[in-house]
């Protein structure tokens, strides 16, 4: 049966009186239907709906059921993206990560032969890894892949000051999910899936993790669950077995980073040679520090109404890492700050940051940077 996954969801709504369950998985059947062109049969769930005390305005995701509240603070425990606000997101993975993530989405894919097969549906996803190198876009690849709404739980809005609270909200946000068809996505996952052996912690915090584990074990099916920590270290061991696909998301390599660089910057003529010296330049550098500082270069080169060069983007990469820069009171002359620069250029690499290459990415001539490095700081003068 094509459709199994949300056929089942309908009948176990309808068997437990959930009308928003119903409600939403018949949505998303709907969809289905239209984007396989069967458009009678949609037409006829529609007509169903119609007769019933289930509007279609009562299908809408937003609408249907509101994002639970805690009611100590009375915030949102939840964002929500749709997936065709996340259509143009694009992600550059080393190839364990993109293999992972590409078979979770064949699984997907393929959940009704799954279903039609006895087989449980792997709907779960730990991200873990450094911080800024790419979880949360990761999370809305997947929802434009999948074409689930992105719903990102706010932990300041669930973790409360109450004993006992905490839970329910846990409880409260996995209800929304088991309705109404989505991604839920818990970011900073650590903060409520911490060892429960910690004994710097209270008693309830670790009534908090067996609360989740429960939560987790409950979806099995229709929507998915992705959570993302930078501190996997500190996750209880029974926490990193309910998730089904663990993948690591590092620091960009080499490679990584030259793609990273020519998608975010725009309209540049670089050759792959120069790419190479940027990349080299960005070693260590997470996805979100190659994007900060490609932004300032696309900035820069539309200020200076002039085309993005090595200039503009080494400049960048150098206050990024406060080579050069007047920072705590210095004075430094201009020859100081390009001797500092062009030294560290040549510590990375002597072979790829020549002399020529470096007067290049300086803007001043090779005899100069000849001279310049032939000095000692104490005697570089103007």
């Amino acid at each position: 049966m094509e459709y199994s996954s949300e056929v089942l969801k309908i009948v176990e709504g309808a068997l437990k009186s959930d009308k928003v369950k119903v409600s939403n998985y018949t949505r998303l059947l709907v969809e289905k239907l239209k984007d396989n062109n069967e458009t009678r049969l949609a037409n006829n769930f529609l007509k169903i709906l119609g007769n019933s005390s289930v509007t279609m305005s009562q299908m809408s995701t937003s609408d249907s059921m509101k994002i639970p509240i805690d009611q100590e603070s009375r915030f949102p425990m939840a964002d929500v993206l749709q997936p065709i606000q996340a259509a143009d997101t694009k992600v550059v993975l080393d190839k364990t990560a993109n293999e992972q993530i590409e078979k979770f989405l064949l699984y997907y894919k393929n959940a009704n032969k799954l279903i039609n097969s006895g087989l449980h549906i792997p709907n779960s996803i730990l991200l873990y890894g450094p911080p800024g190198c790419g979880k949360n876009k990761l999370a809305t690849y997947i929802c434009a892949k999948i074409k689930l709404p992105l719903v990102t739980a706010r932990l300041d809005g669930m973790i409360s000051s109450y004993l006992g609270s905490t839970s329910k909200n846990i409880r409260a946000i996995f209800e929304y999910a088991q309705s109404v068809p989505c991604i839920l996505f818990l970011d900073e996952f650590d903060a409520i899936a911490k060892v429960r052996d910690d004994n710097n912690e209270l008693g309830e915090l670790k009534r908090v993790v067996n609360s989740l584990l429960q939560n987790i074990d409950n979806l099995k099916t229709g929507s998915v669950i992705i959570a993302a920590t930078n501190h996997e270290h500190l996750l209880d061991p029974a926490v990193w077995r309910r998730f089904v696909f663990k993948i690591p998301v590092d620091k960009p390599n080499h490679e990584s980073r030259k793609e990273l660089i020519s998608l975010f910057l725009q309209d540049n003529s670089f050759s792959d040679k120069e790419v190479d010296l940027i990349s080299v330049a960005m070693s260590g550098f997470s996805g979100a520090d190659i994007e900060e500082i490609c932004n300032k270069t696309n900035i820069d080169s539309i200020l200076h109404e002039d085309a993005i060069s090595l200039t503009f983007v080494f400049n960048n990469i150098f206050d990024f890492l406060n080579i050069g820069r007047n920072i705590n009171g210095e004075n430094l002359t201009s020859k100081i700050i390009n001797w500092k620069r062009a030294n560290y250029l040549r510590e990375l690499n002597k072979k790829i940051f020549s002399y020529a290459q470096i007067a290049l990415i300086l803007g001043t001539s090779k005899s100069y940077v000849s001279d310049l490095l032939k000095s000692k700081e104490g005697n570089v003068n103007e």
